[in-house]
């Protein structure tokens, strides 16, 4: 298994979990106030803005808050690394140094942070569409999905797949989708998504045929779904191939 350990600033790894390919970090941050979390967007957003200038291994490096306005005090990351090197590189960083010996990390204690790394199960199971850069608001959406037994979830993961890679050949509106296996329970998937706007989420992907054949061979098989509604403060989930960061 592999934790990342913010606290730390350190990837603690056990078991056998290969650490080939990407690496995937979806963090929550509990704070005490809006202003503290404030505070972290901000310093998130230059260290965001460091690494799309100087660290070619860093894909995204983003930082969100809940969608609604009811939830005032809850940040959460995404970032995503070319492999494990580049997260260790990232982490050494004066920047990121600085950052964890601030008076804006300080506020925010070790019990607060829920986080976990997962690993990309697949190369075909992440794409970013170049429409990323005309966006200025991505409905983001993380799902939770958990399954019924370990045995059925190679064919779970094929269909996923399937998806993901119709979505980035017909689906205009889909900017990214991502499926990323869970090291601490083999019985769980964590999925990425990030569309144009809610309506075309709701409307054309998931009304689409690949998703309702999804739905049919995945999901009796599904024992439970949380979704959790993001959008975007700073930082990037598109990295172009002329070095902008969006």
């Amino acid at each position: 298994m592999r934790f990342f350990d913010l606290a730390g600033a350190a990837l603690i790894t056990s078991g056998t979990v290969s650490a080939a390919g990407p690496v995937f970090l979806f963090t929550t941050f509990s704070t005490s106030s809006t202003a503290v979390r404030d505070e972290l967007i901000v310093s998130m957003d230059n260290v965001s803005r460091w690494s799309c200038a100087n660290e070619p291994g860093v894909s995204e490096h983003a930082i969100f808050i809940p969608r609604g306005g009811s939830d005032t005090t809850t940040a959460y990351s995404i970032e995503q690394y070319d492999d494990e090197a580049a997260l260790q590189k990232h982490l050494a960083t004066e920047i990121m140094t600085n950052l964890h010996n601030s008076s804006t990390w300080s506020k925010i204690t070790t019990s607060s942070v829920q986080n976990f790394t997962v690993i990309n199960s697949t190369i075909s199971s992440f794409f970013r569409s170049d429409q990323f850069a005309l966006v200025s608001d991505p409905y983001v959406v993380i799902q939770n999905l958990t399954y019924s037994n370990t045995g059925g979830m190679r064919h779970v993961i094929e269909h996923q797949e399937e998806a993901i890679e119709y979505a980035s050949k017909s689906e205009n509106g889909t900017l990214a989708l991502g499926l990323y296996t869970d090291p601490t329970n083999n019985k769980r998937l964590w999925t990425l998504g990030a569309y144009e706007s809610e309506v075309y989420k709701r409307d054309v992907h998931d009304k689409s045929a690949m998703a309702e054949e999804l739905e049919e061979h995945t999901g009796g098989m599904r024992t439970s779904r949380r979704e959790i509604l993001l959008a975007k403060k700073g930082g990037f989930l598109f990295k172009g191939a002329a070095g902008g960061c969006v």
